[in-house]
Order: C-alpha cells, then structure tokens, then sequence
C-alpha cells in the first residue's frame, strides 16, 4: 500500500509523519501530526484534566490510512513542565 506523504494536519498545516503504530495495536503505519504547537494537541491536555485532573496525557491528530485516512485523537504524553513550555511559546 503506497501512503500519501502530502496529508497535512487540518489545524495547524503541518504535514503528518509517518509512525509505526506498537504491533499490538493492529494499526501498521500511522500519519501523525507531530507540531508541539499544534491547538489541537496543545489544548488537548486541558480537556482530559477536566475527567481526569492528573493526567499527563494530550491527544495528536493521527490518520489510519488502511482506513482510508480516517481521523483518530492518539494518545500521547504532555507532561505538565511540557505543556507549560508549549503555552509560553505560542
């Protein structure tokens, strides 16, 4: 299967990253948006705190492109210090 290299995260522009999935997930490879500043993954560690205060944990946009490029939040690690450094560069 061939994978477009020209998909680009609808909010902020980026082009998303290939990334081989952990094989018990099934997925093979991923396309992830990987910009640190991206809104949709800076502000998404805001929204998890509001179930789970602790958390460390945001969401990148990601695209499955065995399922015809469709969307997905991937859980991934924003630590608090990481957040913080994000929000002052924005």
């Amino acid at each position: 299967m061939d994978i477009a290299t020209d998909r680009k995260c609808p909010h902020c522009g980026e082009i998303l990253l290939p990334w081989e999935g952990p094989p018990e997930t099934g997925w093979g490879i991923i396309l992830v948006c990987n910009n640190n500043q991206c809104p949709h993954f800076s502000c998404s560690n805001e929204t998890v705190a509001q179930y789970q205060p602790e958390s460390k944990l945001g969401f990148r946009y990601a695209e499955d492109p065995v399922n015809n490029y469709a969307s997905f939040n991937l859980a991934a690690y924003c630590g608090a210090t990481f957040m913080d450094l994000a929000k002052q560069n924005q």
